[in-house]
């Protein structure tokens, strides 16, 4: 399938697009420069998916899964991420300016370059991710719950 008829199939519902995925867990999930800005993919399976260059400006995905994903200059920006999974997802250069990801698993992610100024992190989970060069200032955060993760280089204020 295309990045145009993976969209497709999200524009008609997620539930869709999830049992897709279910039904075909070989076939890849390429949103390669996709544009899905605004919608709302609540609880959307993105693992192991190509996110590069996706659009993905204020959308919520509250509960979705991006697990092993490659999401390197994807825009999450004011995205609302509340208890999502980002588990080793491959993320340089990206923006999370302003999004909200309270609850969120980052574990063990490399989110090299990337940009969470104004972000809610609160009870974030960061074990063992790398977030080298991260922009974090003025972000909601708590440093103790960044114990476990390689903030060499990061703009935490």
């Amino acid at each position: 399938m295309t990045t145009d008829d993976w969209t497709a199939l999200l524009r008609e519902s997620v539930p869709a697009f999830n049992e897709y995925r279910r039904v075909h867990p070989e076939q890849p999930v390429s949103l390669f420069e996709a544009n899905l800005a605004w919608m709302d993919l609540t609880n959307v399976n993105f693992e192991g998916a190509d996110l590069r260059r996706s659009l993905m400006e204020g959308c919520n995905l509250a509960g979705a899964r991006f697990d092993h994903a490659q999401m390197d200059h994807a825009n999450l920006r004011s995205a609302r991420l509340t208890g999502a999974s980002l588990r080793a997802v491959t993320l340089t250069s990206g923006v999370f300016q302003g999004a909200d990801l309270r609850g969120a698993a980052l574990h063990d992610a490399r989110l090299r370059r990337v940009i969470f100024c104004d972000a809610n992190l609160t009870g974030a989970q960061f074990t063992g991710a790398n977030l080298d060069e991260a922009d974090l200032r003025w972000a909601t955060y708590a440093l103790d719950e960044m114990t476990d993760a390689d903030l060499s280089s990061a703009r935490i204020r």
